[in-house]
């Protein structure tokens, strides 16, 4: 699922909230917090995110819903998204827009190097 297990998977669950804070915080910092449709996209990546860290089976993870081949199949859609994105929306700021595509690429590599775990086997589960 990694190309190369650089991260380790405890790891990537803090960059996840990290980043999810990030990118909620970002149109503040960067001034894009005035531009429609570029703030709501913002918060809305950001919240989504965020909710996927807090959703999914890892030490960083609090509900433990999604498992962790689950998460990194919705890490590689949302940096796809990322990079698409100002350009879906029309993005007018090129700052927002760089700033988007930077973030997708990021989101790309830190997914692709992180070191996920292997889903238990259907059989563990059916064996109690």
């Amino acid at each position: 699922m990694s190309a190369a297990r650089l991260l380790p998977w405890p790891l990537h669950g803090i960059v996840e909230y990290v980043a999810g804070l990030f990118v909620i915080l970002a149109p503040f910092l960067f001034g894009f917090a005035d531009e429609r449709p570029t703030f709501p996209v913002f918060i809305g990546v950001g919240v989504v995110i965020l909710a996927v860290a807090v959703l999914t089976r890892s030490p960083a993870g609090v509900v433990d819903v999604l498992p962790p081949p689950l998460h990194a199949a919705l890490d590689y859609l949302l940096a796809l998204f990322l990079v698409v994105a100002p350009f879906l929306f029309g993005f007018d700021s090129l700052a927002a827009r760089n700033c988007f595509i930077f973030l997708g690429v990021a989101h790309f590599v830190v997914t692709l190097i992180t070191s996920f775990p292997s889903a238990p086997a259907a059989t563990d589960a059916g064996a109690a």
